[in-house]
This record gives structure tokens, sequence and C-alpha cells, in this order.
């Protein structure tokens, strides 16, 4: 343990960074007669790592912040400080322009990587990993005229000119605009270009679509990889080539025809573009078709999973979406416990099919719903579908034993929400304002009022416990978060259930579980700055202590709980914390031991007996450790039938 320690405290060094770089491995728990084989992330020294954060931003998408997620660099270091703070998140996705970064054949615009590189920076100095996103939303913007319902973002105007495109038109109804992918033939056609690598009369000669985008993620890439220090360079993951693919017409293909012959050869492009850049290190996050696993039904069909003939495995990611696109639109349904379960136990066995990590890079609910739309109720649904799963317990109210939780990224985190002056497709006649300025989307969690963050959703959706990472395997990881939903009730959707006894059903608590020791390093939990680490029980395998003083330096102890403040945070005392535990070898262990980390933060004014404390442990050793049987219990009304009454 001390030699890591020792590390710990630097800052700068190359040993300390060392587990800031990620490599893909399989782990393999047996559980109840079923061996599972999960692709996950580890970090540089063994441990398995879990990514949380947020997409920033959707500002990308706006000629007014010049296409970058901050117009300044005084806005990304307050912004970026803030987020860390408030949130804790390891990671961003953060958004760049096709249009911006290639406005004309063959030229990359560099003043615009630099200004992207400072913001990479900014995050990596915060504690923050980066995944790097070339957003698109109905390919392009210069698709739309000036007095368009909608407009997009993506491919500059020198693509779309040199092509051929009748006007858009959304149809007689228009929903949405994502209704654009489905029905409207200048969208659909760009789609189909790009994926066919349709030529385009340019004023330098013929140039074909994708070929030219190929083209620009190499140069950007080696521009970026050579503008980048390596310290900062270390903690970019990789890049996501492509948000939301659509296909715009099988064009007689089947949805499994269409992924191995158009969609998967445009991905192996991208990896090889990525390594003859210099990106060899890096992964490819690639998104489906992105109605692959859709629910919002006839209207956007679901295209299914398993398509891939050869998995892709290391060195790509599978990178996800989800929304509730039905409860955005027609369906009426209130939003109940394990409401998403089987739609995330979909993801995991998806990414179990390509033998890559799963990341969902986008999930979240417009602000400020009420009802079957309730956006509070809707995001502690996704959390629990991303943490918890029940697809091989059956229906007893007990999740699954193993459920490895996913690492990902909500959509989003606007430091200028509300704020906006955008003219849609160039119409100074429609200046978008609010929201998020772009078609009328309202996702941002947070506003900014007079330079300090106001939260669009209930606090205790964005500050939230999490493990960053783990000595060993992750086994499980559960927070019951305490929502307030949009009528002012708090649902009550998970318990302790041990030897018979249900606890802290009206708690929030935090649950780890982890196989094995892989080295010597600490698991690592974040605990938001909302929690008096002092009036926090944490439970272990090996120890019990209540109450969590701030430290600076282990003590060296055997098994030790460490709390600290967090890293990353100009101003530390607006920081969370860190929870680090070891796990020491003991003569009772196997190397597929297990071990647990329980985090209660106590109730103001609330004694938590020392009696009570150790049954927690002695029946969690018992029942997780010795039996390895479930204790999360799910209470409440159940969205799926079956459940029995609670």
């Amino acid at each position: 343990m001390s030699p890591w320690v020792g590390r710990m405290t630097l800052s700068v060094s190359t040993s300390h960074l060392r587990h800031t770089r990620f490599e893909q491995t399989l782990k393999q728990i047996q559980i109840g007669g079923r061996t599972y084989k999960d692709a996950i992330f580890r970090d540089g020294l063994g441990r398995e790592a879990i990514l949380r954060g947020w997409n920033v931003s959707g500002s990308t998408k706006l000629t007014e912040s010049g296409f970058k997620p901050f117009r300044t660099q005084a806005d990304t270091r307050s912004g970026l400080n803030d987020l860390r703070a408030k949130s804790g998140a390891n990671v961003i996705r953060l958004l760049v322009a096709w249009e911006a970064i290639h406005p004309e054949p063959d030229r990359i615009d560099t003043v615009y990587l630099d200004d992207i590189a400072q913001q990479i920076q900014a995050a990596t100095e915060r504690g923050m990993h980066v995944l790097l996103d070339y957003h698109q939303d109905l390919y392009s913007r210069y698709l739309f005229n000036a007095n368009s319902w909608h407009t997009g973002n993506g491919a500059p105007k020198w693509i779309i000119s040199g092509g051929n495109y009748p006007a858009e038109y959304c149809g007689i109804i228009c929903i949405s605009w994502a209704q654009h992918n489905m029905t409207d033939e200048a969208v659909r056609r760009a789609f189909r270009n790009f994926w066919n690598n349709a030529p385009v009369n340019t004023a330098t000669g013929i140039r074909r679509v994708q070929d030219s985008y190929i083209w620009q993620i190499t140069e950007a890439m080696r521009y970026l990889r050579n503008r980048l220090p390596a310290l900062v360079y270390d903690k970019v993951l990789g890049l996501d080539p492509f948000n939301e693919p659509v296909d715009g017409g099988m064009e007689g293909l089947s949805p499994r025809e269409w992924d191995n012959r158009k969609l998967w050869p445009f991905y192996e492009r991208v990896r090889q573009a990525m390594d003859a850049a210099g990106w060899a290190d890096k992964l490819v996050f690639a998104e489906p078709l992105v109605f692959w696993n859709s629910t919002v039904g006839i209207f956007a069909p679901a295209t299914g999973g398993r398509h891939l003939q050869t998995p892709p495995g290391s060195r790509f990611v599978f990178n996800t979406h989800f929304y509730d696109g039905g409860r955005q639109g027609t369906d009426l349904r209130a939003v109940n416990n394990g409401a998403y379960l089987t739609h995330f136990e979909e993801i995991r066995e998806e990414s179990r099919h390509w033998q890559s990590p799963p990341f969902v890079s986008e999930f979240g609910m417009i602000v400020g719903q009420k009802g079957h739309k309730d956006t509070n109720r809707i995001v502690k649904a996704i959390y629990e579908g991303m943490e918890l799963t029940t697809y091989g317990h059956g229906k007893d109210r007990y999740a699954d034993v193993y459920a490895p939780a996913l690492s990902g990224t909500q959509w989003q985190w606007d430091r200028y929400y509300g704020q906006h002056q955008e003219p849609m497709n160039g119409n100074l006649s429609k200046i978008m304002v609010v929201a998020d300025g772009w078609n009328n989307e309202n996702y941002s969690v947070v506003r900014y009022e007079a330079g300090q963050s106001v939260y669009n959703v209930d606090r205790s959706n964005i500050e939230r416990i999490y493990p960053r990472r783990a000595q060993g395997d992750t086994v499980q990881f559960h927070f019951n978060a305490l929502v307030k939903d949009a009528d002012g009730n708090v649902p009550l959707w998970a318990a302790l259930r041990l030897d018979g006894k249900e606890w802290l059903r009206d708690h929030e608590f935090a649950l780890l579980v982890w196989q094995g020791r892989k080295r010597d390093a600490p698991t690592e939990v974040f605990l938001p700055a909302r929690f008096d680490p002092a009036n926090t029980i944490a439970v272990t395998d090996m120890a019990i202590q209540d109450g969590l003083p701030i430290a600076t330096a282990a003590s060296q102890a055997r098994n030790e709980i460490l709390l600290m403040r967090d890293s990353g945070v100009a101003n530390t005392s607006a920081a969370g914390y860190r929870v680090l535990v070891w796990d020491d070898q003991d003569s009772h262990e196997v190397p597929d031991s297990w071990h647990f980390l329980l985090l209660v933060p106590k109730l103001p004014g609330e004694t938590v007996q020392p009696a009570v404390q150790a049954e927690w442990q002695r029946e969690l050793k018992r029942l997780l450790v010795a039996d390895r049987k479930s204790v999360v219990y799910l209470t409440g009304s159940m969205t799926d039938s079956g459940y029995p009454r609670n």
C-alpha cells in the first residue's frame, strides 16, 4: 500500500498518472451456474474503472458559440470547475463540429482545433477524461432554408452545395425535429450519400463525401496529437466519430446487412485513420444505427442487435444512447420502479456480443416535465437501469447480485442555457433564446444566473455517489438516490433486505461489491459535497467507520477507509470527496473473494447504534461474501407486471 500512497500525493509525476491511462480487458465472474464475460475499462494500476459525466455541450451546434462547447477559455475554466465540483464527473463527452474543423476541401481549421485543445486541457486539469465527439443531427444545417421549422448541424456548406438535394420537407405533420430522419428526403439522401461515398463537386475538383470525412478526421487527430501535451493526451479516451448514425434508407438491405456492409466499413476506416494519426492507443466509440433499440415503435421501429458478423472486440467501445422516446411522445404510462431494467440489460448483452465495453454516451429527459414524462422520475429510472438488473433473477424484487454498472455521459451541461442568441438557419428574424437554443430542445440540467449554477432538475439526480475505481472486478453497484418528482413525492425504490429485515428504504445509500484484488491501489468512490462525511457511515467486510474525517495521507493501517477532498477543483472547499478503501491480503481470502463498501449518509440528528452497524456488516458478509446472494430489494410500484405486491 505504501508505495502507491506516496505517489498519490504527487500532481504531475508520470508514475502518478499511470492510472489515467485505460486498457480494455475482459473480466470473468461466475454466478448461479452462469459465467459472465464482460469487457471493461482498467486503469494503469489494474483497477476496473467506471466513468460518469456529462455531454459538454449542445452549444457546439450553434453558430453563436463558434461551434464550440465554450465561447471563451474563461467560460471553459469556470464551467468545468463547477461541473467537477458539483457532480464529481470523471469524464466529459466534448462535442466538436465537422463544419468548423473542415470549412473547405483539403483544409482544416487549426485555430478552431487550438481552442478545442485548450478546452480538452482544461477538462483534464480538473481530473476528467475526455471523449471527443463529432456531433451531427439531421446531417447539416445547410439542408434547411431560412424559414424552416427546424435546423441541423454537422456537414460543412461545401459538402451540401456540391451535391443534389430537394427542398427539405418533414411532412404535413411534423411531430419533432427527429422526424426528419424518417420522412425528409433531403436529410435521408444526405445520409445515403455519406454511406455510399457519393461524389461532390467542389471548386478544387471532385471529392467523395466519406473520403473527405476520413481525411479531415485523420488530419484533425494528427494535429491534436501534436498539439496536446503528453499528460493531457493520456486522458483522452478516444473518438466518437459519428453521433447517432441514421441509414437514410436501407436501399434493399436488411438492418443486419446494412450494419455489416455500410456502417462497420466506415468504423474500420476510422480505426485506420486514428492509427495513422498517432491515435492507435485510443478507442473508437462506435455507435450502432440510432434506431437499434428504439422505444418509439412503428414510427421509428427498432432494428435490433447481434448483427455484426465479426465482434469488434478490443479497440472499440459499444457506444449507445438511451432516451424514452415513447414517453416523450404518446406513451402515457407512469414511470415506476424498474422501468428501464430490461432496456439496459439489452445494452449489456449487446456489448457482450461485441466483446467491447459498453458506454451510454447520451441519456436524459426534457427538463420541467410532469406526469408520465416526469423528468426526475425518468432520470432516476435511467440511472437505476445503468446500475441494476433483474434479468437473471426473476421477478421476486431482488436485483441480480451480478449487475455490472454502466459508464456514461448524460445529455447535457450547457453553460449558456436560456441565454442564447442563435439565428436559426441564419435568419435574423428567428433568434433562438430559450432553453438549449437549438430546435426547441430543453435538456440542460443547469442554468447560470449571475455566474452561479442553478439546477433545472432535482439535486439528487446530479450530485450522485458513484465508484470511480474498484480494486478488483465490480460485481454490483447501486446508489439509492432520494429524488423528488414533479409532484413533490420521493419515490422509494430500493432497500437492503438482510435476514428478512428491511433497512434504509427511506435513506440514501450506496452499495459497491467487487471481486478479488488486482493491485494494491485502493477502491475509490465519489461522495458529493452535499453529504456531511462526519455524518456518514462506511461499512466494509473488514471495517466499520461512523464518521469520515478528512485526511491528507493514509495511516498505513490494514484495510483502511480514508476520506480526502476531491481533486481538480480550484476552490477545494467546494469539492466533493473521495472515499478510498484498501483491501489488504488477509489469510481467509482467496483470489476471487468478494468485498463490499456500504455508504450510509445519516439524516440530520440521526443516530445509528453500533449494534445495528455490526448487524449490517455481519449480514452482508454472510449473504454477499459467503453466499453470494442479492441484498438489494426493489420496493414500491413496479412498471412491469409479475412482481409481487409490496
